[in-house]
This record gives C-alpha cells, sequence and structure tokens, in this order.
C-alpha cells in the first residue's frame, strides 16, 4: 500500500477522430514510485458472541472476527514508463463524454524488499531452522528454503550461488556483508525476537554479520527490470464547466523467473486541456 505523495508525468499526442464517436490518441505515461507499507490483514477470534431463542432455553455461542492491519516493514521504489495507443468512443472535443481503452508497453525497474509469506515469514524461518540437527544443518536449511520461497526475481547469481550454500566456509557471512552493502533491507523489518531465538540456539557464535545475514532471509528481494512489460489503461471523462474529470485504471504487468509482477494505478483528478 503506497501511503506517498506521487507525481505522474502524462505526455497525449493530438486526439484523431474516426467517425462521428470514435477517436484515437497516443499516450506515454512516466511514474516515479516508493511503495513504504506493505500490509496483511490479520484475522483472529477473541471474543464470543451468543443468542437465545424465543423461548430462552438455548444459547449458541460463535467467535467474533477482528481485523487488524500488521505493517510488514517492506519497502519497494522504482519508477514506470509507458507507451500505448488509446482508443475511446466519445465526439470531438474536449469538451465531450469519453471512455476508452488503451494497451501498449511498458519499461519497469524495481528494487526492494516484498514478503511473499503473508506475514509469516519469520514463523517459517523460526520452524525451518529448529528443523535441523546441528548448525551447518540449520544453516543450510535457511538457505535453501529461503532461495526458494523468498523471492530471487532478477536470479541474482551471486546471492542465489551464497543461498545455495550457505553453510560452506564464510558464506553466511559474506551474505550478510553482502545484503548490508546493496542496503536495500529496511530496519522495520528485522524481527529483535528472531536475533534472540538465534543466538540462544547457535550459543552466542554467530558474528554479526552472520546473525544479520539470518535475520535478513525472511525477507523476500525484489530486484527487477523490463523492457517490455504489457500494459494497460482505461479512462473515463466527463467534462464539468471548464474542466475535466477522469477516473483512471491501468500500469504494466510481466512475468519474471516464475514471479508475476503488476502495477495498478487508480487516478481521480480534474483537469483543463492545453492544446498547442
Amino acid at each position: 500500500m503506497d501511503q506517498n505523495l506521487n507525481f505522474l508525468y502524462d505526455l497525449k499526442s493530438p486526439e484523431w477522430q474516426i467517425g462521428e464517436n470514435w477517436g484515437l490518441f497516443i499516450l506515454n505515461r512516466n511514474v516515479n514510485f516508493r511503495q513504504s507499507k506493505q500490509k496483511i490483514t490479520d484475522i483472529t477470534a477473541t471474543n464470543m458472541s451468543s443468542s437465545e431463542g424465543e423461548s430462552g432455553s438455548s444459547n449458541r455461542s460463535s467467535p467474533i472476527k477482528q481485523y487488524k492491519n500488521q505493517d510488514l516493514g517492506t519497502e519497494t521504489f522504482g519508477s514506470y514508463h509507458m507507451f500505448l495507443p488509446a482508443i475511446y468512443y466519445g465526439q470531438k472535443g474536449n469538451d465531450k463524454f469519453r471512455i476508452g481503452l488503451g494497451l501498449g508497453y511498458s519499461k519497469v525497474n524495481i528494487q526492494g524488499t516484498a514478503d511473499f509469506n503473508d506475514g509469516n515469514g519469520f514463523f517459517n524461518s523460526f520452524w525451518v531452522f529448529s528443523s535441523g540437527r546441528n548448525l551447518d544443518e540449520k544453516i543450510s536449511n535457511m538457505g535453501k528454503y529461503s532461495l526458494l520461497n523468498n523471492g530471487n526475481i532478477d536470479a541474482d547469481p551471486y546471492r542465489a550461488y551464497l543461498l545455495a550454500n550457505l553453510s560452506s566456509g564464510n558464506n553466511l557471512e559474506s551474505l550478510g556483508l553482502y545484503t548490508l552493502l546493496q542496503g536495500d533491507v529496511n530496519p522495520k523489518s528485522i524481527n529483535p525476537f528472531m536475533a534472540l531465538f538465534y543466538n540462544q540456539l547457535t550459543g552466542n557464535e554467530l558474528s554479526p554479520l552472520e546473525l544479520y545475514a539470518l535475520l535478513t532471509l525472511g525477507i523476500g528481494r525484489v530486484n527487477s527490470s523490463t523492457n517490455q512489460a504489457k500494459s494497460f489503461y482505461f479512462f473515463w471523462e466527463i467534462p464539468i464547466g471548464m474542466i475535466n474529470w477522469r477516473f483512471g485504471m491501468g500500469g504494466p504487468f510481466y512475468n519474471q523467473n516464475g514471479y508475476r509482477i503488476s502495477f495498478t494505478t487508480f487516478e481521480m483528478s480534474f483537469y483543463t486541456p492545453i492544446e498547442f
């Protein structure tokens, strides 16, 4: 969930009217974004409600669901540049109602972290680490689990090698240093209780970099770019006096290394057309 103020830069070609009720234009949209909130909804059943029949002799209890938003502390940022032709239904002139759809391609760049486990990343890490019979096996299990479940969208070969051989040599410490130098892990996403857990199960044998590496293994990585993301844009415009009201929805989407990545932006704006 993006809670930052962003600006969209749109460049639109002149409109070409095709017949009385159809038209066409080309749209170029440029967006820089920073998504600082990834939230999931926790559902708990802590209270009970009861109901009584008409005779007053029977009661039935059922759990009351409570919904609570949980901030996972992850953050992504990047940009996309969308280029597409759009066809609309509407008469000529900016003072006319119109509705339309565009399809095209985008250039996308995105970096940061994300949770791929519905908020259960640290619980899964606890279970995987505990399943090892000795320290090397615990570390090896964590590396393989992270490689398979926590996102390697860009197929970073160095990171993949370290994760696949995490218990060998100084690979765990190297991963901690590599992650630290990349600077893509928000401190809010690190669970301090997991630090106590790892220290206790390893007898405080871990160096600071090794501990940091383990703490970040439950956090997914996003580092992706493409020049051929498919894009769509749906819009609806209504003239109101000297200004136009527009509702728009759209963005790029693509698949990479088994992951589906999409951005869907909903916008509502008032604007004054300027023609050159």
